[in-house]
């Protein structure tokens, strides 16, 4: 890949503010202090599916580390499974974590390293939601998507914004062709700062929004977000579950926040 014109030259100033690595003993779970896992098929939360149609199953745990690394394993489950989904017998497990209520971020780098699933169907994603979502919902909130992948296209790396006026298949964003996810471990990064967000692959920027490209509707990311990453299997956004898959993997090495020339906040506690 190479630059696109109209990106900075100048290397920023980067500080570390945060860090997970998930070098524990294999089988560790991820560090309770800090991430939250989502159970369930959404129905608790009213929406089942996830709001997309997914057919997975989030427990607890299915994201355990291994060899150094945090390893998300959706599992398709023999019929019948005798956990009921919102679709009847749930077909498939797999995890969802997220740092709402325990670390919120405002600004800076936002990145991880992945190697995403192998597999049609497979929906690896690393992203943002707003921590106000409680308050005003979704998508008013605002959504910042740094990585997602549909399984069966491993060679193009969707990168979107959500907000009002602009969300689900009409979120704000791009899509590149990019090497074969699941064949290697890439870094998926944003460079966030007020009124602007710039997507990196590797190091390489590749896209920017601003208030301008989703006007005239309302920039909703000038505020505290906290992290999610999950591996969700099938839904409107992937298409179907090849029938021959048996289970797939998402690997994490890192997740990194970094300060952008002294800009970047990280907080912790909240609850």
């Amino acid at each position: 890949m190479t630059h696109e014109s109209g990106f900075s030259q100048v290397t920023p100033k980067l500080e570390l503010l945060w860090e997970q690595t998930f070098t524990g003993p294999d089988g560790s779970l991820p560090d309770p202090k800090t991430w939250t896992h989502d159970i369930g098929d959404g129905s608790a939360a009213g929406i089942p599916g996830w709001g997309n149609q997914e057919r997975e199953w989030y427990t607890d745990s299915a994201a355990q580390t291994r060899d150094g690394k945090l390893v998300f394993t959706a599992t398709k489950l023999a019929q019948p499974s005798g956990i009921e989904a919102y679709y009847g017998d749930a077909e498939w497990t797999s995890a969802k974590i997220h740092t709402n209520g325990k670390v919120a971020f405002k600004y800076g780098r936002i990145e991880a390293t992945i190697k995403a699933p192998t597999g049609a169907g497979t929906w690896p994603a690393f992203w943002m939601l707003g921590t106000n979502i409680a308050e005003v919902t979704w998508p008013e909130c605002g959504e910042i998507d740094i990585l997602e992948m549909r399984g069966r296209d491993p060679k193009t790396l969707v990168s979107t914004v959500h907000g009002p006026g602009y969300f689900g298949e009409h979120g704000c964003g791009t899509e590149i062709a990019c090497p074969p996810l699941n064949e290697g471990f890439h870094t998926f990064g944003v460079d966030w700062l007020e009124d602007s967000i710039t997507w990196h692959l590797d190091g390489v920027p590749f896209h920017t929004v601003t208030p301008e490209s989703v006007a005239p509707n309302r920039w909703a990311f000038n505020h505290e977000h906290y992290i999610i990453m999950n591996l969700a299997m099938g839904g409107g956004f992937t298409g179907d579950i090849d029938p021959e898959l048996k289970s797939a993997e998402m690997q994490v090495e890192a997740v990194r926040v970094y300060s952008i020339d002294g800009i970047g906040e990280v907080n912790f506690g909240l609850k």
